[in-house]
């Protein structure tokens, strides 16, 4: 039994006439009656009653009639499910994000576009540190991820593209001294008591930051580590310490908590988007091309928490080239 017989069977089984149904079809008489009398022998029961005069259905073929309209509209609805597929326009689609990054407006709204966009693609969304987004996209258990900071080694099976570089605040108690401070610098901080991640979490800002503070001649002072971006701003609602963070964390909005800027030209972070190099799937590409136009349409809205191209000390020419590479090929 194969796909072409069973269609055969269901033309003849709505025309009821061998010559309509061979016309239908685009063939001649006698192939359509081999066809059902071989179709006949496979199931070992008749399927139409035949005279000169007429040709009607058994019980057994009425049967049979609704299973062959099952399966052949399966097979038809597969077919239409795989060319989506391969159009990028269903399947699934495996997120990583950095809980810090949720907080950037154009997040929730690039993903709430894209599902509206795609509604045939299941979306999976995994919160994981930077570190471990790396981890996942090279065994397969994300397809692509929205991170911090690069870190020390980048793999070279991994694409990164730069989104922003956003800009680094002080999350205080609104008592602290530090607020009355009207330019503050990352060198104001050398003697202050710090919330910070803990060493080895992945979280991409940890190196940066300590990065940031030997610069000046310090090292942080940690009296709280905190792997959770939201509970590090609780805590500096305790006055137990300050908290370096991203701009986005301001959206967090908690009692008694101060954020403010540091005019230190170096004080930012980049948000990359990663995905494995050489990725073929054009799902990616399309979430790729959303997410940049996103980013273009947030960095107009919120200008303020962006930082300029100049503000910062510019990435080095490997990396500068690795990005226009990697936009370039995937969008």
């Amino acid at each position: 039994m194969n796909l072409r017989q069973l269609r055969y069977f269901v033309v003849l089984a709505e025309e009821l006439h061998f010559r309509r149904a061979a016309e239908r079809l685009a063939i001649t008489q006698a192939p359509l009656s081999v066809a059902i009398q071989t179709l006949e022998r496979d199931i070992g029961a008749l399927l139409f009653h035949r005279t000169q005069r007429r040709v009607e259905l058994t019980e057994i073929g009425a049967a049979f009639r609704s299973h062959a309209l099952a399966i052949l509209e399966r097979v038809d609805l597969s077919l239409s499910d795989v060319r989506d597929i391969v159009a990028g326009e269903a399947g699934q689609l495996r997120i990583g994000f950095t809980s810090a990054s949720s907080l950037l407006s154009f997040f929730p709204n690039m993903i709430c576009a894209f599902r509206q966009r795609y509604p045939k693609v299941q979306v999976t969304l995994r919160d994981l540190t930077s570190a471990n987004q790396i981890v996942a996209l090279q065994s397969r258990e994300i397809d692509i991820g929205i991170m911090r900071s690069k870190g020390g080694l980048q793999p070279a099976d991994v694409s990164y593209t730069r989104l922003i570089r956003d800009r680094l605040v002080v999350a205080m108690h609104v008592d602290n001294p530090l607020s009355k401070i009207p330019n503050l610098k990352i060198a104001d901080l050398r003697d202050e008591p710090f919330l910070f991640y803990p060493p080895h979490s992945g979280i991409g800002i940890y190196d940066l930051l300590r990065e940031l503070c030997a610069k000046r001649g310090f090292s942080p002072n940690v009296v709280q580590e905190v792997f959770d971006s939201s509970a590090i701003v609780c805590l500096a609602a305790t006055g137990l310490g300050i908290a370096v963070v991203p701009a986005e964390l301001q959206r967090i909005n908690i009692p008694n908590v101060l954020f403010k800027s540091l005019i230190d030209g170096d004080a930012v972070t980049d948000v990359w988007l990663v995905s494995r190099a050489g990725e073929p799937s054009p799902l990616i590409a399309s979430f790729r091309h959303m997410v940049l136009a996103s980013v273009k349409t947030w960095e107009l809205e919120d200008s303020q928490n962006v930082a300029a191209p100049g503000d910062a000390a510019p990435v080095s020419p490997s990396m500068d080239s690795a990005v226009v590479t990697t936009t370039a090929a995937n969008l």
